[in-house]
């Protein structure tokens, strides 16, 4: 990546951390960043600097970065964990899952368009391994167009490239919830999956294994 441009964008990140110090709440850093994405959006010598920077290979952007989606780039993450910019690569007719989030997120396209498709929970959440969700509203947001998601069930939504050629995403998101995972809807057949970050899924399968292969097992 170019130094003047992974400088600049660093600068942008730390302008904006010293910015919400001063703003305590959620609704206000929604709010200021609403109007901040916009300007960064426009920036396209810093997305051309960002996708360089992935063919060159390291130090920036760090492709060995855990993140949960496969297309997803990690680019600032405030040391106090106030927010972190990320930023995602969509091939022609790509979307995400449909998913929650366990942060609030602004949102838009730095370059192509974007497809927000929302959806709406319509069970109490009783049952953990299932959820009735239907579609409730679609949009396709241009260079510029800012959108917002909400932490958990009010936040359910799928993004994509809705068009040939190649979308980029850039999101914004604050302060994630204690929940370790986000999750995924299927809306043929109701089922919720979880997904943890890869470390900590690691971990997991490693502990539920040792647990299995440490019990009895009955003679045969």
């Amino acid at each position: 990546m170019d130094h003047t441009a992974l400088e600049e964008l660093q600068a942008v990140c730390r302008s904006w951390t010293a910015a919400i110090k001063c703003i305590p709440d959620s609704e206000g850093r929604i709010a200021y960043f609403r109007n901040e994405l916009p300007q960064l959006l426009f920036r396209r010598e810093l997305f051309v600097g960002v996708l360089t920077g992935i063919l060159a290979g390291p130090p920036f952007p760090n492709l060995r970065q855990e993140t949960l989606f496969d297309n997803e780039l990690i680019l600032y993450l405030d040391s106090g964990r106030a927010f972190s910019l990320r930023l995602y690569i969509f091939g022609p007719g790509e979307h995400t899952c449909v998913h929650d989030h366990t942060s609030w997120g602004v949102f838009g396209p730095a370059f192509g368009a974007l497809e927000v498709i929302r959806y709406r929970r319509e069970d109490d959440g009783a049952e953990p391994w299932q959820a009735q969700v239907k579609l409730s509203a679609r949009s396709v947001l241009r260079p510029g167009d800012t959108d917002l998601t909400l932490p958990l069930d009010q936040g359910i939504h799928r993004t994509g490239n809705p068009a040939d050629g190649t979308a980029l995403m850039a999101s914004i998101y604050g302060t994630p919830l204690r929940r370790p995972f986000i999750q995924s809807f299927n809306i043929d057949n109701g089922r919720v999956y979880r997904h943890y970050p890869p470390r900590l899924k690691k971990r997991m399968l490693a502990e539920q294994a040792l647990k299995m292969m440490a019990t009895p097992r009955p003679p045969n």
